[in-house]
């Protein structure tokens, strides 16, 4: 009886231990699989209750929000972008595609970016809220957007970073509201 207790007080450690190290005990950050016009996909890393910021050792894109605008007296949604440099860069060119669905769709092609206050922010088009590009808004799951920065400097270098945005359905409906005033 002795030797079957010291034989359970043995194994159920290394049982424990053995699924911890199988379950991966270590933290990891969730990554989300998205696709992208063309086929295949990219991974995006979850952070909060939306997506971390892509960023290289160059720049980090701050900001990738959708936001309402009252134009005129009549209502539209369009996104915003913002890219910070982390270093002292001369950007010749910015180009923002939104590469969730079929085909990439061009959002902002800036040949001549600006940084002010060390900082590249623009506003891509205003989007009707029954546009074929924002239709998504309309439906009741949770959306991801992808969008693909091509990021060029003067001395020829160039880099591509994909950010993700996570639009819930209560922040859908929210800009619903917003738009439909």
């Amino acid at each position: 009886m002795l030797d079957m207790i010291s034989f359970r007080l043995m194994v159920f450690p290394l049982l424990l231990l053995a699924a911890l190290w199988s379950s991966g005990c270590t933290s990891s950050t969730p990554q989300s699989a998205v696709g992208v016009a063309g086929g295949g996909s990219i991974r995006l890393e979850r952070s909060g209750a939306g997506f971390k910021r892509a960023e290289n050792d160059r720049v980090v894109i701050s900001d990738a929000s959708l936001q309402a605008v009252n134009f005129d007296g009549n209502n539209y949604v369009r996104w915003t972008f913002t890219v910070r440099p982390k270093q002292a860069v001369e950007l010749t060119g910015i180009r923002i595609e939104d590469v969730t669905g079929p085909s990439p769709l061009l959002l902002i092609n800036d040949v001549a970016p600006q940084l002010q206050d060390g900082v590249w922010k623009e506003n891509a088009g205003l989007m009707e809220i029954s546009s074929p590009a924002a239709r998504w808004l309309s439906e009741p799951k949770e959306t991801v957007r992808a969008f693909k920065f091509t990021i060029s400097e003067t001395n020829s270098q160039s880099y591509v970073l994909y950010q993700g945005s996570l639009q819930s359905p209560a922040t859908k409906e929210a800009l619903r509201r917003m738009v439909s005033r």
